[in-house]
């Protein structure tokens, strides 16, 4: 027979899975990764696999990208870098190592469907997102054993004990349009009949700034700080 479980119950188990991770000892204490080598803490990050195809945050670029990055890199860069673009692919890399350090993605002029797409390819790849912030920002946020389930984050955050919580990696989607505004809109559009009103079709074709960041905060540091 199978029991329905219910949200506070499984809130009350990550609660106690928290607790239980946070006062263990030995084995079971937390990592503190920022005091990590820069090798190490890539190595961590780069097993999350994040990044825009063979593009991998924590990874050090093949051959041929090292190419496409002497051929392109007139781009602004934080001393110690080197930023260049392949194709819609933007990347930050450590000049010395080699180390993909970010990579991001930005569509000024996306259409509805062009954020639903993005949304939906983050989602496929990803999974259910970590937490959402101001309304147009999305995270995923990746701690030592990977993709920060929202339940959890959220279990920690009405705790006071967010600062706690380790994140390692983050996937941010950002637009300039309101997520639930621009959702609403796509159903709308998906909804629409053939040979509707072309003036309120118009009126409705909504272009938003789209940005895509992956990256580390903790590997960042280590790299421009070192």
């Amino acid at each position: 027979m199978k029991y329905p479980v219910t949200k506070q119950f499984t809130s009350m188990l990550l609660a106690l899975l928290f607790v239980f991770m946070t006062c263990g000892t030995g084995a079971g204490q937390l990592v503190d990764y920022s005091k990590l080598s820069k090798e190490e803490l890539q190595k961590k990050i780069a097993s999350f696999g994040l990044g825009f195809g063979s593009y991998v945050v924590g990874k050090a670029l093949t051959g041929d990208q090292q190419a496409i990055a002497a051929k392109d890199n007139a781009y602004k860069a934080y001393p110690g870098t080197v930023k260049f673009k392949d194709q819609d692919i933007f990347v930050i890399a450590d000049q010395e190592s080699n180390v993909v350090i970010a990579v991001y993605k930005r569509n000024k002029k996306a259409s509805k469907n062009d954020f639903k797409t993005t949304i939906s390819e983050l989602m496929m790849q990803y999974g259910e997102p970590t937490t959402e912030a101001h309304g147009n920002q999305i995270y995923w946020n990746y701690g030592a054993d990977g993709l920060i389930p929202e339940e959890l984050y959220q279990t920690v955050k009405s705790q006071g004990q967010l600062a706690t919580l380790a994140i390692l990696a983050t996937v941010k989607f950002s637009s300039s349009q309101d997520v639930e505004t621009m959702t609403s809109m796509i159903k709308k559009m998906e909804k629409k009949e053939a040979g509707e009103d072309a003036a309120k079709e118009a009126e409705e074709d909504v272009t938003s700034d789209n940005y895509v960041m992956i990256q580390s905060d903790m590997l960042t540091k280590k790299y421009i700080q070192n």
